[in-house]
């Protein structure tokens, strides 16, 4: 019995396939189950995050905000919960309905150590010997009859070294220089009415915001380059043994997630939270408004920073870092929850959403429409594939676990249907990860399309030059790359596991009726077929180009003037 398809590498088919078993089904398959258990996981966030900040603060000794705690929490906790749940309710499949199903172990299968920070919790997460103990774990506690214990231990990571401190001489000369010269300003500013980290701004235009705000401009390379990830050999600082969170279960999930929880936590909000306070508190700067794309997620250091600096009234402003159409929910809310400001590409659908020209695209937009100009060198037909790794790591409304086999399927009926001219022409540019977290689709494309026909071209940027035709496969952030490229852009994507936001219903509407976003295979074939020879008579057709505008419009909108956008922006929220 396979627990879940996550468990039949495709490269191991020739296995698996000869093996008589049955497989679990995948309980977010039905996206009903998805909205009701987002909905219930969403809740218990939000209530256990309560009870956490208590623990913490008397743990620590502190009063600090439960914003606090969830700037340093998530997002591990919600991911934390998505993923404990999902592996719960899989093994709850399992046993209804196989009650003699048994699982074989050590004794020492379901130990666990608790990473230091979310980013070595999400390479827990995608490996299979962390998601092997945490079944052992579940099996072992809630299933105890069905659990036999093995005399052969199995080999289970303890820990993570971690990434560290990048080294001088990992860095090019040009980034050498500029990281000298950001670290002798910082020695003589330390006050800034706006701090940038990771706000994802390309330097140029970084720089430019910087000056129109009036202000020195910088990058902030060193502040926080702490070796974070174990934070250095300190001595243990609060005992894990002596938090206590006052919480009260109301299911047998809720009691396992009791049981789990205080031993799972990370460690830098337990044993090392006291290093890195102090070490926030030696950052020498002083400012009114943080802008982040990204820190509030991996980066450690500036977690903690930041955290410290809102607890004293400092703004936090969190841009989107991508998209194109938002999702049904996301993230449980979390970036609303600890932003002042947040700010989105879509429309805002939420009191705190304010639109502004995405950062991470300004550079490449002057609120026009850009043409498509044929050239020779365009030869390409190009399918651009995202990802999704093989094991579940968040309750979200996109690809989760098998589901993302789905787009190979689909780009084999579509490639199928495709004139042989057309056909010729195709090439794909696979999601970067080459390995078995990611499915490792890269070798089914090469079986679909031939090896020599999947590119190693690894910038995006260089596939859109060799290309008249573009072909994305999520509705996400490269669909919207694609739509500013200035290419013909066609989007094919299995709609039951990309569930969209109301918000955005009338612009897919507008896109699906001028052929741009397609659902169904053999129509977006069919499309192609018709407009291969001049893909750029149908892209400037009137319809079209409303469609686009729409697009432009609603969802990454930027004026004749960004800088001027930004700066107002900027300004608006230090005011108020």
């Amino acid at each position: 019995m396979f627990l879940g398809p996550w468990c039949k590498l495709p490269e191991k088919r020739h296995v698996w396939d000869a093996r008589h078993h049955e497989t679990v089904p995948f309980h977010w398959d039905d996206p009903e189950t998805l909205k009701r258990d987002y909905d219930y996981l969403q809740a218990l966030h939000h209530d256990l995050l309560r009870h956490l900040a208590a623990a913490l603060n008397r743990l620590h000794q502190r009063e600090c905000s439960v914003r606090y705690w969830q700037i340093l929490l998530d997002p591990w906790l919600l991911t934390y919960l998505a993923v404990m749940f999902d592996r719960w309710e899989c093994l709850r499949f399992a046993f209804e309905q196989y009650p003699d199903l048994e699982m074989r172990g050590s004794r020492d299968d379901a130990a666990t150590l608790p990473p230091f920070s979310y980013g070595e919790f999400i390479r827990q997460v995608v490996s299979d010997e962390w998601n092997r103990s945490i079944c052992c774990r579940i099996v072992a506690g809630a299933y105890s009859d069905n659990y036999c214990i093995h005399r052969n231990a199995c080999d289970i990571p303890r820990g993570s070294s971690g990434a560290g401190v990048a080294s001088e001489r990992q860095f090019s000369l040009p980034a050498r220089f500029f990281r000298a010269a950001d670290r002798f300003v910082g020695r003589l500013v330390v006050r800034y009415d706006v701090v940038f980290i990771k706000s994802y701004f390309d330097a140029q235009s970084l720089f430019r915001l910087n000056l129109a705000l009036g202000q020195v401009p910088r990058l902030f390379l060193e502040e926080f380059n702490w070796p974070s990830d174990r934070a250095d050999s300190a001595p243990a600082g609060a005992d894990r043994a002596e938090l206590n969170i006052e919480w009260k279960p109301r299911s047998s999930f809720e009691l396992f997630l009791s049981r789990s929880l205080v031993g799972d936590l990370p460690g830098c909000v337990v044993e090392s939270y006291r290093q890195l306070c102090e070490r926030a508190e030696r950052v020498p700067i002083k400012t009114k408004t943080i802008v982040t794309a990204n820190a509030h997620w991996y980066d450690t250091s500036a977690k903690f920073w930041c955290a410290e600096q809102i607890e004293r009234g400092v703004k936090l402003v969190i841009l989107e870092h991508g998209g194109s159409f938002p999702a049904y929910k996301e993230l449980f809310d979390f970036e609303e929850d600890i932003a002042d400001v947040k700010g989105t590409w879509f429309e805002p659908y939420h009191p705190k959403h304010v639109k502004v020209p995405p950062s991470k695209l300004v550079r490449r937009m002057n609120g026009r429409l850009p043409s498509f100009r044929s050239s020779p060198e365009r030869e390409y037909c190009a399918i651009i594939e995202n990802a999704y790794p093989r094991w579940v790591y968040r309750a979200h409304f996109r690809s989760m676990a098998a589901q993302t086999l789905e787009v190979p399927a689909l780009i084999g009926r579509w490639y199928a249907a495709l004139d042989d001219l057309v056909r010729a022409s195709v090439r794909l540019k696979p999601y970067p990860p080459a390995d078995s977290v990611y499915w490792n689709t890269r070798e089914l494309y090469k079986e679909m399309l031939g090896e020599g026909n999947v590119l190693a071209e690894p910038r995006i940027e260089r596939v859109f030059e060799l290309s008249r035709v573009i072909v994305c496969t999520a509705p996400e952030t490269v669909f919207s790359e694609a739509m500013i490229s200035g290419l013909p852009t066609i989007l094919i994507y299995p709609a039951r596991f990309f569930a969209r936001h109301p918000v955005a219903d009338s612009l897919l509407d507008t896109l699906r009726a001028a052929n741009v976003v397609f659902h169904d295979p053999l129509s977006a074939a069919a499309h192609i077929n018709a407009i291969w020879a001049e893909p750029g008579l149908w892209w400037s057709q009137s319809d079209v180009m409303k469609a686009r505008q729409a697009f432009q419009r609603q969802a990454l909108y930027v004026g004749d003037d960004w800088l001027k956008e930004w700066t107002a922006f900027l300004n608006n929220v230090l005011a108020g």
